[in-house]
């Protein structure tokens, strides 16, 4: 198991006895985003040139009051270990054990062209009802699909592309 994973699960335990899992879920999520958008400030906190107490300070003038003190001191230790570069592997694995607790699937989606609102709320509550539970929805574009949709979810994958459906149609010329 991988220190960010060991990590992640290890907090994602701590939140949900404390009960503030969603609240952690969130913080993480934003400082992740914070992190991808400066990564100057990653290399930073993983120096270990900066002095210990140098990095707590930078932190809590950063982020005491602004997110829960666990996510803060969360973040602290990650300092400490000068591994803070690990975070959006430790939210990955928080993120995947909150999801089985709270009966939550991830499903990719992949099209050509952006979905519509209408046809995204159709689809979420057809999955839905499939599972069981609730779906999150993951959408990416790649316009090499040409149309159609490709749908990923428990390790299986639905491929309704045209793309795909050429492919087919070439393989079956050619046997």
């Amino acid at each position: 198991m991988s220190i960010a994973k060991l990590y992640g699960e290890s907090f994602l335990e701590l939140a949900h006895e404390e009960g503030i899992s969603d609240i952690i879920l969130s913080d993480l999520s934003d400082i992740a985003a914070l992190f991808k958008k400066h990564p100057e400030y990653v290399k930073i906190l993983d120096s270990p040139r900066i002095d210990k107490d140098e990095l707590m300070k930078i932190l809590n003038d950063d982020f005491f009051g602004k997110i829960n003190h666990y996510t803060l001191n969360f973040l602290k230790l990650l300092c400490e270990k000068h591994i803070v570069h690990h975070l959006a592997e430790c939210l990955e694995a928080y993120e995947d054990l909150y999801n089985k607790y709270n009966n939550i699937k991830t499903v990719n989606i992949t099209t050509a062209r952006p979905l519509g609102d209408d046809l995204v709320k159709r689809l979420i509550e057809k999955l839905e009802a499939r599972t069981g539970g609730k779906i999150v929805m993951k959408k990416r574009i790649d316009e090499s699909c040409i149309g159609g949709i490709i749908i990923e979810m428990d390790g299986k994958r639905i491929d309704s592309s045209v793309k795909s459906e050429l492919l087919n149609i070439r393989q079956a010329l050619i046997n």
